[in-house]
C-alpha cells in the first residue's frame, strides 16, 4: 500500500461513524476465510522438492517444443 493510499484510508476511517468503526473492527478481528479447495491427495506431494518440479517441467517444455505429440496420416 502506498503512502497516499494509506492516507486516504485513514481519512475514510476518520469520517466513519462509531457504529461503522465497530463493524470494521469486528471484520478485522475475524480470521480471513480461505477459499475451499477440492481434496487432492497429490496436492503438495512435491512441496519439499521445488527444484525437482522445476527440472521436470523444463523437460516437459523442452520435449513439447522439440517433439510432435501427434502425427498426421
Amino acid at each position: 500500500m502506498t503512502q497516499i493510499q494509506w492516507q486516504q484510508l485513514e481519512a475514510t476511517v476518520q469520517q466513519m461513524s462509531d457504529a461503522e468503526k465497530q463493524r470494521l473492527a469486528k471484520l478485522l478481528e475475524a480470521p480471513a476465510a480461505l477459499p475451499e479447495t477440492p481434496h487432492n491427495p497429490s496436492l503438495g506431494l512435491f512441496a519439499d522438492e521445488p527444484e525437482l518440479i522445476d527440472e521436470m517441467m523444463a523437460g516437459v517444455y523442452h520435449d513439447r517444443e522439440n517433439y510432435r505429440l501427434r502425427t498426421g496420416d
